[in-house]
């Protein structure tokens, strides 16, 4: 019998580190367990710099490093990496609370990454590369286990048709896009579309439940086709070889954010006096995560503040992003709805007057995300008596446009677990809502068609164009379910 072949398994090492892990003249490595753990740190860096912010320590749980590295994980791996300097270790953790020790790189090798200056080399100790398979099928056996549909999901990836050659001219389209954009991470950019690419291959070619790299993380499924550039999904066709189409939810997480504060509202766990900071039920996340399944009217007539109602309507039946900006805010003041005129500052929306278009929407929608979904509300942020004390021009319009949702935002950061400035809390409730919505509700209206394979992108689903109707008005009804509102499906 001749010899079995050795596995391999792609890890990145900074430059600087290719002499600790043993690289050799064949692109193998030595020194697997350091290359593994280095390559983790790396790629936490490129894939969160500079979008994801400066999140730039991986939390890893001891049962994950023990697992893979074997008990000896400190004194093999961690400690002489940490005695000199080359990784910093923040050492505070909580079981109770749910949070783990947080690894990361010193400056210097933060910026090489940055700077791109890393080599992709192999490993091929089959000892390392069966016991990451083995903690990977565990982790997809428990999420199946607590999450059903994932399984169903991976079943329908595994049944995709992937045309190579339509996804070889989009790699070497996107290549080229690179090659002749002002990128300065060219090297990066070139690096996470090589890697999309043989994912999606591979994904092509998978038999089991493993191979289809499913995952469930903070409350949304990950799986090649979530994390591929946009264009890589044309590369999926129907029995026709026809392209699937999409079908999104436009503005899903404004959308979700009026679910989950419709929910506070209508079951009390939040309170406030117009223009006073708002008192609230400890742990509001987690008292509104299981009434998440409550068919709800997110616009009933005399159940909400008005601030709240006009929120609600223009997320709606208007573009939220347009009507916050702080240019249409201020066009707004003393505007009468209805009977109603807004005690804060007589601000109101203006529906209908449309001034953003094209790349000032999209600066709009990223101030948006920046300044109210991701602004980490603090207890700075208020002053004496109530007073509002804001560090941005857009938030303090918001805040006074919108007061029950700024209260409601503030509220979720201050009572954040993770006991810091920053908070993500608001975030990932978001997020377990839209999966409430696309994983759990939303496949029994699609089980009413014609079966077809589909896959879920976040707050999108992707189908062989003739089921795209049927969808269409599958998501409308179980959207009224869920929000009392038809939201815009297109």
């Amino acid at each position: 019998m001749g010899r079995k072949k050795k596995e391999l398994f792609k890890v990145v090492i900074p430059n600087s580190l290719l002499g600790l892990v043993g690289l050799n003249d064949s692109s193998e490595v030595s020194n697997y367990k350091l290359a593994h753990f280095v390559s983790i740190l790396t790629h936490h860096i490129y894939s969160n710099y500079p979008d994801g912010g400066y999140y730039l320590k991986k939390p890893l749980t001891s049962v994950y490093l023990g697992t893979l590295y074997n008990k000896r994980y400190l004194s093999e791996v961690v400690v002489p990496l940490k005695q000199v300097g080359i990784i910093l270790v923040n050492d505070s953790y909580s079981t109770d609370l749910g949070f783990c020790k947080e690894y990361g790189f010193n400056k210097d090798i933060i910026q090489e990454v940055i700077d791109e200056e890393y080599t992709e080399v192999y490993i091929t100790k089959n000892t390392l590369i069966n016991r990451i398979n083995d903690w990977q099928r565990e982790t997809l056996s428990r999420q199946i286990k607590k999450y059903r549909f994932i399984e169903t999901e991976a079943d329908m990836l595994l049944n995709l048709s992937v045309d190579s050659t339509a996804l070889e001219q989009l790699y070497s389209q996107r290549i080229e896009d690179i090659k002749q954009s002002n990128d300065k991470k060219k090297k990066l950019a070139i690096t996470n579309a090589t890697r999309h690419k043989e994912e999606i291959l591979q994904l092509a070619e998978a038999r089991d439940l493993l191979d289809a790299r499913v995952r469930y993380i903070s409350g949304r499924v990950y799986h090649p086709f979530v994390q591929c550039p946009r264009e890589y999904r044309k590369a999926v066709v129907d029995e026709q070889a026809q392209p699937y189409v999409e079908v999104d939810l436009r503005s899903s997480q404004a959308v979700f954010l009026c679910k989950v504060i419709a929910v506070a509202l209508k079951h009390r766990l939040i309170t406030y006096e117009f223009g006073k900071p708002a008192t609230a039920s400890d742990n509001l996340i987690e008292q509104i995560i299981p009434l998440l399944d409550e068919p709800i009217n997110v616009l009933e007539e005399g159940v909400y503040p008005s601030d709240f109602t006009a929120f609600v309507s223009a997320v709606f039946l208007d573009d939220i992003y347009e009507d916050a900006s702080p240019k249409n805010i201020s066009q707004s003041a003393s505007v009468q709805v209805g009977e109603d005129i807004y005690e804060v500052g007589g601000y109101t929306r203006v529906s209908g007057a449309k001034t953003l278009v094209g790349e000032a929407r999209d600066e709009a929608k990223r101030q948006f995300f920046k300044d109210i979904f991701f602004n980490y509300y603090n207890k700075e942020n208020y002053g004496v008596a109530g007073q509002l004390s804001i560090s941005t021009e857009y938030l303090e319009d918001f805040a006074k446009t919108y007061y029950t949702v700024y209260e409601f935002c503030r509220i979720c950061a201050l009572q954040s677990k993770e006991g810091k400035k920053k908070s993500r809390d608001l975030a990932l409730l978001l997020q377990q809502t839209e999966s409430k919505f696309f994983h759990e509700l939303l496949p029994s209206a699609l089980s009413h068609i014609e079966p077809f394979n589909y896959f879920v992108v976040h707050d999108a689903v992707y189908l062989p164009q003739k089921h795209q109707e049927a969808v269409i008005n599958a998501c409308n009804e179980e959207a009224v379910k869920f929000f009392g509102v038809v939201p815009m499906f297109r």
